[in-house]
């Protein structure tokens, strides 16, 4: 009887072991990760590959959808004043929309005059690849298609502009005014 108690007990400590090494793995793609490559249409059908046709450029890509409740969709307005501030440094946003979206959806009028890609995940088999658990999802990709940092969740667009401009000015901290 002794013998089956701590069979129980050992049978119990393992699964436990097991539960909270579960814990320690990672979610999806960390700093120091290269992005997946991967193609993307943009609204107007045409695509996009990355990190190929980033290659040499600082990206924040940001993963969102239309129909997200905790998506800042305005933030999406302060990256085409980013863009067209830090561009001709080597900056790009990309906007990377999880869902299916009706082209015709009167939502996507505040977003036609954006130049920066606005891609389409509709299946969201991209974000799967890059690990994408909750939205929204942003990453700051370097020159040569390495995460240099994520961020889970809304920031200010201070915060944004921090997140790229550190890696953009190759380490060198971002400070409001410069």
């Amino acid at each position: 009887m002794r013998t089956h108690q701590y069979l129980r007990l050992l049978l119990f400590g393992l699964l436990i072991a097991s539960m909270l090494g579960g814990c320690n793995k990672r979610g999806g793609l960390q700093i120091g990760d290269p992005i997946p490559d991967v193609t993307l249409t943009d609204f107007q059908g045409k695509s996009m590959t990355l990190p190929k046709d980033l290659k040499g450029k600082v990206a924040l890509i940001r993963f969102w959808s239309l129909d997200c409740g905790f998506c800042d969709k305005e933030i999406l307005l302060a990256f085409e004043s980013f863009y067209q501030k830090y561009k001709d440094r080597g900056f790009i946003p990309v906007a990377i929309n999880e869902s299916r979206v009706d082209q015709a959806d009167e939502r996507l009028k505040k977003f036609k005059h954006l130049t920066y890609p606005m891609l389409i995940d509709e299946y969201s088999v991209v974000a799967k690849r890059f690990g994408i658990i909750g939205l929204p999802t942003s990453f700051v990709i370097d020159e040569s298609g390495i995460v240099q940092d994520k961020l889970t969740g809304e920031a200010g667009t201070d915060e944004y502009e921090k997140f790229f401009t550190t890696v953009l000015n190759k380490g060198v901290f971002y400070e409001s005014g410069h």
